[in-house]
């Protein structure tokens, strides 16, 4: 019996291609059962964002993290190079641990991000916001 593909971290790619890839707003949007792009938007980590703390299309911020929801900062640009922004989901907030896609775990895996779950974590320099889902078109 062989063992299933393993989804490998791709920066940009929405689980397409071979090997399988997705970079971690990909991963994101089908555990939420979306793709990366609906037809009109990209939704990247700078989007996500954008939504949580804004228009909530997809994403609504909530004030803390649950099981279940996701945490996610922003890209930015320093000294011309840019910076990508990540987003994940959260497993357990009492025990740190994120389902996430990064090329630190090398594609899908369970982290332990204690640094990310103590109040005013910061990513890229802005707030790491928290955020559940509630809609969009598939």
């Amino acid at each position: 019996m062989s063992s299933p593909p393993r989804c490998v971290y791709r920066m940009g790619a929405d689980l397409n291609g071979s090997p399988i890839g997705c970079d971690c707003s990909a991963f994101v949007a089908r555990c939420c059962g979306q793709r990366k792009f609906d037809g009109a938007v990209w939704w990247n980590t700078d989007r996500i964002y954008d939504d949580a703390t804004g228009a909530n299309k997809r994403w609504r911020q909530i004030p803390a993290p649950v099981p279940g929801c996701i945490g996610v900062y922003p890209g930015r640009s320093v000294s011309g190079r840019r910076r990508a922004g990540h987003v994940w989901v959260v497993e357990n907030p009492a025990t740190f641990t994120t389902i996430e896609c990064s090329s630190s775990g090398k594609g899908i895996n369970r982290m332990k991000r204690p640094g990310w779950f103590v109040p005013a974590a910061k990513g890229n320099g802005k707030l790491i916001v928290w955020a559940e889902f509630v809609g969009g078109e598939a």
